[in-house]
């Protein structure tokens, strides 16, 4: 009763200074101290709760320490009582009515001294929320601020993981003032600050894009620091989802420890006077009184009544680490599903850089090869082509080049286990963005997939495993089956060595099927092929299958080089009779879509050859 007279008349005044501090939600700011330095408001609020929650503490193992003395005897005259009268003793009754009234007294002191944060405790997402949103805005401007390809990895790596020690600090704020409670209000606040930030990196990353390929078009052919810059982005991309992860992972924990703490709450009030009461015990009885003082009570799943809060905490958490197999078998669903839709795009995004970067040389070298006119000469050029030979031309050696040069522009990035590790983060569904090249190749030998299956059937495709069974060539082995068993790495290779070899294989496998499918889109759009045309075309297809080989890669070459190479060289009776035997075959053979494209290629080949079918 002490405690509140001594604060009773100072309670209004500790809120006005608390309101100078960082206004109360719904509160028109202005005052001295204001939230004009960002997250100083919030922080000053927390600091003086926790100064509070402190005090209250001490306060009470003081009092806990005098009423003690005061009722020890009156203790041992209570054991006496117990061991010699009934339940219903009347002097029993009054000692439990007495530690009642004590218990209200204390709680009553302790909601008084700690009533100027209520506001805060009930309001605190919306008092977080613009002072993120202003961090946010100011780093969004840097971030847009990024243009130069040089210094992109650089600017980016400092700017990327900007907000994580905002949003750890914020969940800390929540911790100390509302102790589990109105948890969806806080995080989905960060998980739309999150979000944005990572919108705003992949923002960054299309104008990036933009700006190298502007610079490459008039810039030198080929530059290894080039790739390393761009995978550099790809590291930064991988450590912003491993910081995400990170993030969610702890913060699940702290659900997880926040539930426990509500429950304890139940445990305290039971025990009408506890021996004493540690700062975090208090600051759950505090929050429970300001944000559910009325908490109901539902079944957890388990036949076990708990409060909805922490029903709701649990739910969130998912089960722990050392869950049984059934509670993992239903995880939990993301903390955080804005700011993860927003790290994918963000992922592809740098995947598209990275790719645009390593294809922008044979893009450009295969841009326009369709309307050379070698393609429909039917004789040799002078006398020394008749006596040499035809060699490559040079848009095909140019691609084959690079694709080597390719090698050594990857390696160096590759051999940091670290840089290595985080990249790796990012790298699933890297397939799809050599898919574009494909695509235009079905189009052009004058095919369509049905919509709804499209993507699966341009990786059959792209992947040529099997297609060889519908070139109608018995004597043809399908180059793929050939290297299955080999995936061209020593077993006594060390774990290092062969994730690094992995990465880079995985990248020639990309850019090589990139390649491929420009190579194949490009030849279906010739408009007419001379006998020397033809030959010419199937030199430089050979030449490529040729460099495909030296790399090692698994799938490479593409069963469709060494066929379309064979179609433009084949006999015109040759060919004709190929494709009149596919139709004979269609009568008995079940369709299917990476055949149809077989079948139109075929067909295309035979137009621009002018073989009547």
């Amino acid at each position: 009763r002490v405690l509140m007279e001594c604060f009773r008349p100072i309670v209004d005044s500790f809120g006005k200074r608390l309101g100078n501090l960082c206004p109360p939600p719904g509160a028109k700011s202005g005052g001295v101290g204001g939230t004009e330095d960002g997250m100083g408001g919030a922080e000053a609020i927390a600091a003086a709760y926790e100064s509070t929650i402190q005090f209250l503490s001490l306060a009470y193992d003081q009092m806990e320490a005098w009423n003690g003395c005061q009722t020890a005897e009156k203790g041992n005259d209570s054991k006496k009582i117990k061991s010699s009268s009934s339940p219903k003793d009347p002097d029993a009754a009054a000692h439990k009515e007495e530690d009642m009234s004590l218990q209200f007294v204390l709680r009553s002191a302790f909601l008084l001294i700690s009533s100027p944060f209520v506001p805060y405790q009930r309001g605190l997402a919306s008092i977080e929320r613009d002072p993120m949103l202003a961090a946010a805005s100011m780093v969004a401007k840097d971030v847009r601020g990024v243009s130069n390809f040089e210094d992109a990895a650089e600017r980016l790596g400092d700017l990327a993981p900007f907000m994580f020690p905002l949003v750890e600090a914020t969940m800390t704020r929540f911790e100390l003032l509302n102790s589990g409670y109105n948890a969806p209000a806080t995080l989905s606040s960060i998980d739309v600050l999150l979000s944005n930030h990572a919108s705003e990196l992949a923002i960054a990353m299309g104008t990036l894009s933009t700006n190298a390929s502007s610079a490459r078009s008039s810039g030198p052919e080929f530059d290894d620091q080039h790739v390393h810059c761009a995978l550099e982005i790809l590291r930064i991309a991988g450590l912003f989802k491993r910081n995400l992860q990170s993030f969610e992972y702890s913060v699940k924990g702290q659900l997880r420890t926040l539930s426990d703490e509500i429950m304890m709450v139940d445990d305290i009030l039971d025990a009408i006077i506890p021996d004493d009461l540690a700062p975090v015990q208090i600051r759950a009885l505090l929050a429970k009184a300001a944000c559910d003082p009325s908490s109901e009570y539902i079944d957890d799943g388990t036949g076990v009544k708990c409060p909805t809060t922490v029903v709701e905490l649990r739910r969130l958490a998912g089960p722990a680490s050392n869950s049984s197999k059934k509670e993992s078998m239903n995880p939990s669903p993301p903390l955080f599903p804005k700011a993860l839709d927003s790290t994918s795009r963000l992922s592809r995004s740098c995947l598209s850089f990275v790719f645009e970067v390593c294809s922008a040389i044979p893009e450009r070298q295969l841009h326009g090869i369709s309307a050379l006119p070698v393609w429909r000469r039917d004789s040799a050029l002078d006398d020394d082509e008749a006596s040499y030979g035809i060699l490559p031309q040079p848009f095909i050696t140019h691609v084959g080049e690079h694709m080597l040069a390719l090698v050594q522009a990857l390696e160096p990035f590759a051999s940091d286990p670290e840089a290595l590790g985080l990249a790796n983060e990012v790298m699933k569904g890297v397939l799809e963005v050599a898919v574009q090249p494909w695509k235009e190749f079905v189009a052009a030998a004058g095919c369509s997939f049905k919509s709804g299956n499209e993507k699966s059937q341009l990786e059959i495709l792209m992947r040529g495993k099997d297609l060889s069974k519908y070139f109608l060539d018995d004597d043809d082995e399908d180059p793929l089956e050939e290297d299955a068993g080999d995936g061209g790495e020593d077993e006594e290779e060390d774990a290092e060595a062969e994730a690094s070899a992995a990465f880079c294989n995985q990248w020639l496998d990309v850019v090589g099927l990139a390649v491929t499918g420009r190579l194949l889109e490009r030849a279906m759009r010739i408009p007419r092929l001379g006998r020397r045309g033809a030959e010419h075309l199937a030199t430089d297809l050979n030449y490529i299958r040729n460099v495909f080989t030296a790399l090692g890669v698994a799938g490479h070459p593409h069963p469709l080089l060494g066929y379309v190479a064979q179609l433009v060289t084949l006999e015109d009776v040759d060919l004709r009779s190929k494709i009149q035997r596919r139709r004979q075959c269609d009568a008995v053979e079940t369709s299917s879509e990476a055949l149809e494209v077989i079948k139109r290629a075929e067909l295309r080949v035979a137009y621009v050859r002018s073989i009547s079918v």
